[in-house]
């Protein structure tokens, strides 16, 4: 009960360090500002006006619907263990358990099964990086 307990704190502290983090950014909590947006418009800016109308978003769209099923088709693999192809509470529960733990796991270095003032700085100055996730989009999506 007490781990349960050590893994949904850190996992509350984690989040509002990553939003306070992602708020002090210079770009708003854009998750890469102006780098991702040139970096989107290397890619998909194919009339190179500096910006991406709905026939330069099209191939971004699907690129990213493609890499949603993708990840649906992970969790399910991995979460769904009646087969039945999509997850129920339990099933749901599960995965977020593990997810937690995961965060904690990352958090905590020293595997003393807390999180130290230190340990959590440490996890500030890095962005809060969470293995590539999602969720740091601030204002506008579009690049």
């Amino acid at each position: 009960m007490m781990n349960k307990l050590k893994i949904v704190l850190g996992g509350a502290a984690l989040s509002l360090g990553l939003a306070g983090a992602a708020l002090a950014a210079p770009d708003g909590g854009a998750g890469g500002g102006q780098g991702r947006k040139a970096e989107m418009l290397k890619k998909y800016d194919t009339n190179h006006d500096g910006k991406l109308d709905d026939k330069e978003r099209a191939p971004l769209k699907a690129e990213r619907q493609a890499h949603r099923a993708e990840r649906k088709a992970k969790r399910l693999a991995q979460f769904d263990a009646n087969k039945n192809g999509k997850l129920d509470d339990a099933e749901r529960q599960a995965m977020h358990a593990q997810r937690k733990a995961e965060k904690f796991k990352k958090l905590d270095v020293n595997n003393d099964g807390k999180i130290t003032p230190d340990e959590f700085a440490a996890a500030k100055a890095h962005g809060g990086k969470h293995g590539g996730k999602h969720g740091k989009h601030g204002g506008s999506r579009r690049p």
